[in-house]
């Protein structure tokens, strides 16, 4: 669950109008008296002292902010390896404490300049055509009934060679990609650490499941949201010992530090797993993890860590979705920053690690240094503002962050068979956000960025950026708001995107558009439903905080899409895992 900081900042560091309350703010902080001052403070002191550089022409603040950067190495400080998946059933007695990722903070209104509405340039009206797709399995996912936490589930998949796992809230489940059938009872993940570790007796949050393509072995893992009695915070990685999630699993705890990581995003990369995490007080932490030990069960792997500056703001790590893996030397690109500034747009970062030496390793694009040029202006969603059928209650459209997960495609090198239906070899990512619409409703800003088959720098950003933006648009055909997506690509070149769909008259449900290579630029086809809801949330309005579309490698063709719903309006929210694929790609 996304804790405190994305309250506490609506669209990251900008300019910002000095008033009295700031200013005393500011005096509490010089004064040392800090007891009283939330992480919201924080992220205000952080935006007068940017302000102050820009409006003032400060190169020294400038400066001490690009070199804030820091870099820490570490190794597991708890290892063990899991009882089959399959044996684990009976959810522990959580000790101790539980995780914090539920407390928020009051959310900042929008500066002026992104709450006007307005046509967005990229914005898309009616699809012409219609999308031509076939819908394969629905499965019923893990429900609040079994997890007995608080909205939002935090929902995630991942397809491998014989399953798909869900992980939603605290508890995953295995179920044959096949027919559907659960192979594992929905599984409390701290059941897979020692017991006597701190992932051992303290479920997690802000969960993440991914499949690691090259290697054939899962990836599990989680934050823990509260300081233990070392006074550091947890990250546990689970990693399969196989390509059956209903086996065993290597399993390891890391320190974080000693600063809160908040919403945490993790990706599989040929150099490592990479972990993403915010915090608005000393800024985002990016993180390297040597997979080449984590997937034999070798206890000294090694974490590499970098903390960035207070101007940026949620960073995703690309995700390899195709069988072909990036070029060789390909650094890790990340994208971050949504909204920050007065002019919207978007980061380019990347990430170099060296586990053999550490001191090595290399993070560029700290400090907001590397602008993706092109950009569609864009205006962000208002905080809590989609209604439902049957309640006044609206749903938070989590509007200041990039929507999981940047998807990575690579087409293969030119003298490849190219199966994208466009003759062109390339590399691809994709990511979307929420944005409001010309009518005021909430869309999806999605892009597409390409580059050639070969190892690419971000050194050349924004004036000669290599990872040019190829294509963008915003689906929001009509005055239904629409929210909460997740893109990605198939072997044909066909794009999906899945999302919540809500209005005053319907209920919240899941949609899918997409894009062929034969369409437009910018353009997506006509929606399709995937799942009705049949009820609303009526709590606290929390929704997401995030959903995902995944491709499955085995095929290239077949998508698998996991999303929340209510059957009962007030009652648990539940999930819903779809699969389905475009009619042409085989």
């Amino acid at each position: 669950m996304y804790g405190s900081s994305r309250e506490a900042i609506s669209s990251g560091i900008r300019p910002l109008a000095l008033s009295y309350d700031n200013c005393i703010i500011a005096n509490d902080a010089i004064a040392g008296n800090t007891e009283r001052m939330t992480r919201a403070h924080w992220s205000l002191i952080a935006q007068i002292l940017f302000s102050l550089a820009l409006l003032l022409g400060c190169p020294g603040l400038l400066a001490q902010e690009q070199s804030a950067k820091q870099m820490t190495t570490r190794k597991p400080v708890a290892y063990g390896v899991s009882k089959r998946a399959q044996s684990l059933a009976k959810p522990r007695k959580v000790r101790g404490r539980t995780s914090s990722f539920q407390q928020q903070a009051p959310r900042q209104s929008l500066s002026a300049d992104l709450q006007q509405p307005g046509s967005q340039p990229a914005e898309q009206g009616a699809a012409a055509n219609a999308l031509s797709i076939t819908i394969g399995l629905h499965v019923p996912g893990i429900g609040q009934n079994v997890t007995h936490d608080g909205p939002p589930p935090d929902t995630d998949v991942a397809v491998g060679d014989y399953e798909v796992v869900e992980f939603v809230s605290n508890h995953f489940q295995v179920f044959d990609k096949t027919t559907g059938q659960p192979l594992t009872a929905p599984l409390q993940d701290n059941l897979l650490f020692p017991w006597k570790s701190d992932c051992g007796y303290t479920p997690g949050g802000d969960v993440m499941v991914d499949w690691d393509k090259a290697h054939h072995q899962w990836l599990l893992a989680y934050n823990i949201g509260a300081s233990n009695s070392n006074g550091f915070y947890p990250a546990c990685v689970a990693v399969s010992t196989s390509e059956r999630a209903t086996g065993t699993w290597y399993t390891y705890e890391f320190s974080l530090g000693t600063a809160f990581a908040d919403f945490p995003k993790w990706a599989i990369w040929p150099t490592g797993y990479f972990q993403t995490n915010d915090n608005l007080q000393y800024g985002p932490l990016v993180c390297a993890y040597n997979d080449a030990k984590l997937r034999v069960g070798d206890r000294s792997a090694e974490q590499i860590c970098f903390r960035l500056t207070n101007a940026d703001f949620h960073l995703l790590a690309a995700d390899v979705d195709s069988n072909v893996p990036p070029p060789a030397g390909q650094d890790e690109f990340f994208i971050g920053g949504m909204g920050v500034g007065t002019v919207p747009t978007l980061y380019l970062y990347s990430m170099h690690p060296v586990y053999t030496n550490p001191e090595q390793s290399s993070f560029v694009g700290s400090g907001l240094s590397h602008r993706i040029p092109g950009i569609p202006g864009y205006t962000l969603m208002c905080g809590v503002c989609i209604p439902q059928l049957g309640t006044k209650q609206l749903l938070d459209t989590m509007e200041n962050v990039l929507m999981q997960r940047l998807a990575y495609w690579n087409d293969g090198p030119e003298d490849s068979v190219s199966a994208n239906g466009s003759g062109s070899h390339s590399q691809h990512w994709y990511v979307n956000h929420g944005v409001e619409a010309s009518g005021g409703q909430a869309g999806i800003r999605w892009y597409e960025f390409r580059a050639p088959v070969q190892a690419v720098s971000i050194s050349g950003c924004p004036d000669d950026c290599p990872v040019p933006l190829f294509q963008s648009g915003t689906f929001a055909p009509d005055l239904t708001h629409r929210w909460m997506g997740s893109i990605a690509q198939d072997k044909m070149g066909n794009i999906a995107l899945g999302y919540s769909k809500s209005g005053e008259d319907m209920y919240p449900s899941i949609y899918v558009t997409g894009h062929v290579p034969a369409d437009p630029l910018g353009q997506m086809e006509e929606e399709v439903e995937l799942y009705a809801g049949t009820g609303s949330e009526t709590g606290q309005g929390r929704w997401g905080d995030y959903s995902n579309l995944v491709i499955d490698g085995s095929d290239g063709c077949t998508f698998w899409y996991a999303q929340e719903y209510y059957a009962v309006t007030g009652g648990p929210w539940q999930t819903e895992l779809t699969s389905f694929k475009f009619n042409g790609c085989h």
